[in-house]
């Protein structure tokens, strides 16, 4: 029969013969060069037979015996020892205890070796499930044809599916809706290739190509979703055009994705329920190719619990799904299973970032504090806008009053009054020209150098003084944002005895937050929005906009405390309240990611409280638009 044998020996030169005379009889050989590699093999499953030299470093063969023997699912497999040192009679009995159904000593015959295999496999040949298949060939990236069961010849390289040779080809298109009946029997004879479609100005080649790669998807998911056994001949053939490249892994997750429902968590667990999953390197190799749903992002956060698989299981409301999603990514290679709790490895290669994680969720009391060097950058747009041009802020002279009584005059002086009270100004008697030197007029003493010789609260008020004037100035320098402050400072239902109160303020801040926002004008906006932040911390839309405002300002790209602030403020907002634009914000943060499962997820929450929601539907038009770019086959390339 043709199996899948794990071959644990140490010697390379032994093992690497007898591997190339295993794949000479048809089977598929695991080579591990020690016990560890031997125990991960097993674990990953799909194993027939193991042949297992008794002197292995690391974990030696005794060991694996016994764990084999006790672990479920994996006691009754056949095992053929091949040992040089452990010889006699003595030996060979105690090996049977453990279930060993041939004992090899070294140095042994070809025949005696071969006897010994085929003793311990079935007469009836079971192929290896396709899956395994697939998985065994993308690991290997083994180059060839694989054959499946209705003639569908496939041309691998790499690993990768890369074109294909199909007699159901021009019917699938006949089927679709892509070629006419009459045109396929008169443009195309029997065994004609796939190009002949072009050549006879029946489809394009974009249109082939599109509809080439969708034909090979689905013939493989196909496949899989029936059971079917596949054949694989290794040898490069010059494939069939055009070339239609399907990234394994992402078909092998959507074929898990679609038979989850009759995946059998109970015998799942049966079998490997008591044992300790961790990360391999496969993990973050593979995981950025994947495109996951939401569900199994929240798997992922579960795995480095020290949780059993079937904790994890119980931890999720599909049962089936999510062991159908553990054991994909078992097969892959993406996961190890153990018997006791394993440290997760790392990525053995350089990774910016991982898309496939969980929303990060950072809680407002876990935000880094102001430091002085974040409180200089938070003010210095403020403090460029008050030094102005050269030579505009003068030193202060020796008859001016103590810099920090200024400072102390000047927070008093703006408490209780609107923009236009600050500079002297009413909306009846307002110029441009007025405002700029009453503006500069104020500012003028805060210069750079006196402001950053302040500490403790006189510095933190000289802050707040400075960043009113500069949101008092930007608002009514402004054309659009000063109609919009107008119409609130008129309006009589905000405001006690017409004076301005904090709600008053937090309003007119937050209107013109988002004023700025629609006019791109992000340095503004989030000046204007912390301003109505610190007002009115327990609005949900002044968190969601602010945190908007904070992650489209240049000045923040890059910034790791930026990101977490923006982060906080969205989930604050969102706790508060449920608000559309929350949920829109953070989709577009997840999109540029790349992480567009979880984008998704965030846009249709937004949609659901307001199906207008402006941002919502540009973010799930891009995301559509990705997905039929992926269709074309546009931004594939070949795995490795």
């Amino acid at each position: 029969m043709t199996a899948r044998i794990l071959l644990a020996e140490d010697n390379q030169r032994l093992r690497e013969m007898l591997q190339t005379f295993l794949a000479s009889q048809g089977h598929q050989v695991v080579a591990a060069p020690d016990g560890h590699s031997a125990l991960a093999a097993l674990e990953r499953g799909g194993i027939d037979l193991v042949l297992l030299d008794l002197k292995l470093p690391g974990i030696g063969g005794v060991e694996i015996l016994k764990k084999l023997r006790t672990t479920p699912g994996l006691s009754a497999l056949p095992v053929v020892v091949m040992t040089g040192v452990y010889r006699g009679a003595g030996y060979a009995a105690a090996a049977e205890k453990l279930g060993v159904k041939a004992y090899l000593e070294k140095p042994f015959s070809r025949e005696a070796f071969l006897e010994a295999v085929r003793s311990c496999l079935p007469e009836q040949p079971a192929e290896p499930e396709l899956a395994d298949l697939l998985v065994e060939l993308h690991n290997s990236r083994a180059t060839g044809t694989l054959e499946l069961a209705d003639a569908t010849r496939i041309t691998l390289v790499q690993g990768e599916p890369l074109s294909f040779v199909s007699r159901e080809f021009f019917n699938y298109l006949v089927a679709t809706g892509h070629l006419g009946a009459a045109d396929r029997e008169k443009f195309l004879p029997d065994g004609a290739p796939r190009l002949t479609l072009i050549e006879a100005g029946l489809i394009s080649y974009e249109e082939l190509a599109e509809q080439s790669r969708l034909f090979l998807s689905k013939r493989l998911s196909d496949a899989l979703e029936a059971g079917q056994k596949a054949r694989f001949t290794k040898g490069f053939k010059p494939p069939e055009l055009p070339l239609c490249p399907v990234s394994l892994p992402r078909l092998l997750y959507q074929a898990s994705r679609s038979s989850a429902s009759r995946f059998s968590s109970a015998d799942y667990l049966a079998r490997l329920g008591q044992l300790f999953p961790a990360k391999t390197s496969h993990y973050f190799r593979r995981s950025n190719l994947l495109t996951l749903g939401r569900d199994d992002i929240d798997l992922l956060e579960l795995l480095s619990s020290g949780r059993r698989v079937e904790e994890i299981v119980a931890a999720c409301a599909d049962r089936n799904a999510a062991a159908s999603f553990l054991n994909f990514l078992v097969r892959l290679g993406m996961l190890d299973l153990h018997t006791v709790p394993v440290a997760d490895q790392g990525p053995d290669f350089p990774q910016k970032r991982l898309f496939n994680r969980p929303i990060e969720e950072v809680r407002e009391a876990d935000a880094a504090p102001l430091s002085f060097e974040d409180l200089v950058d938070e003010v210095s747009g403020s403090v460029e806008l008050v030094v102005g041009e050269e030579g505009m802020a003068a030193p202060l002279s020796s008859h001016e009053i103590d810099f920090e009584q200024e400072v102390q005059r000047d927070f008093a002086a703006i408490q209780d009054k609107n923009y236009y009270e600050i500079f002297g100004l009413t909306q009846g008697a307002f110029s441009f020209n007025a405002l700029k030197e009453a503006y500069f007029s104020k500012t003028r003493q805060y210069s750079a150098e006196k402001f950053m010789e302040l500490s403790g609260a006189t510095l933190s008020r000289a802050q707040d003084v400075l960043s009113h004037y500069a949101n008092a100035y930007n608002t009514l320098s402004n054309v659009v944002a000063k109609e919009r402050y107008d119409e609130i400072l008129n309006a009589n239902s905000v405001g006690v005895g017409g004076q301005r109160d904090d709600e008053l303020q937090a309003r007119i801040q937050f209107q013109s937050g988002k004023v700025f926002i629609d006019m791109e004008d992000y340095p503004n906006a989030e000046r204007a929005l912390q301003d109505a932040y610190t007002l009115d911390p327990q609005d949900a839309p002044t968190c969601a906009f602010l945190a908007w405002a904070i992650y489209k300002n240049p000045a923040n790209a890059g910034s790791r405390a930026s990101l977490d602030k923006c982060r906080m403020l969205l989930s604050k907002s969102l706790q508060m309240g449920r608000c559309a634009e929350a949920f829109s914000f953070r989709g577009w943060m997840l999109l540029d990611e790349g992480r567009d499962g979880l984008a998704e997820s965030e846009f249709q929450k937004a949609l659901r409280l307001s199906n207008r929601e402006r941002l919502a539907q540009a973010g799930m038009r891009l995301i559509n638009e990705r997905r039929e770019a992926e269709k074309k086959g546009l931004f594939k390339r070949i795995f490795g």
